[in-house]
């Protein structure tokens, strides 16, 4: 896997989204399978919307639930800028499934980004939601 973030849709019903998120940068890396609920790949769009637009911006987005009373997996993607000239990041703690008998696995890493990557994982979120089908990717530097 290339670096960065891939979010592929995996199934759908009327209500709720699975998708599988998983993340690599090169040195670390992660995925989880999680649940959300219909138009809510659009309200992070919306959310993550012209990051960055300030050095001070700073973003979060959740994808699933944690904890073990929450089925699925989940994973916390946090934007920001790291100094004055606007160099984009992104912080991500991934926790996978928890089910009984099997150890929950997490990761905590970090990617470089490009604010116009931001842009076109915006774009491929809508698409999604729309879709219902395919895949989601915001590549790290």
């Amino acid at each position: 896997m290339d670096k960065g973030i891939r979010l592929e849709l995996l199934w759908h019903d009327v209500d709720v989204f699975e998708i599988r998120l998983v993340a690599w940068n090169g040195l670390f890396g992660g995925g989880a399978d999680v649940y959300l609920a219909i138009g809510s790949l659009k309200e992070r769009a919306e959310k993550l919307d012209g990051f960055p637009r300030s050095p001070a911006d700073n973003r979060e987005v959740i994808f699933g639930a944690f904890g073990p009373e929450y089925a699925g997996g989940a994973v916390s993607l946090r934007f920001f800028c790291g100094d004055g000239a606007g160099h984009a990041y992104v912080d991500l703690k991934i926790e996978s499934d928890s089910q009984s008998g099997r150890m929950v696995q997490s990761v905590a890493m970090s990617l470089s980004i490009e604010p116009a990557a931001v842009d076109l994982f915006v774009d491929e979120l809508r698409r999604l939601e729309d879709e219902k089908k395919g895949t989601a990717r915001l590549g790290a530097v």
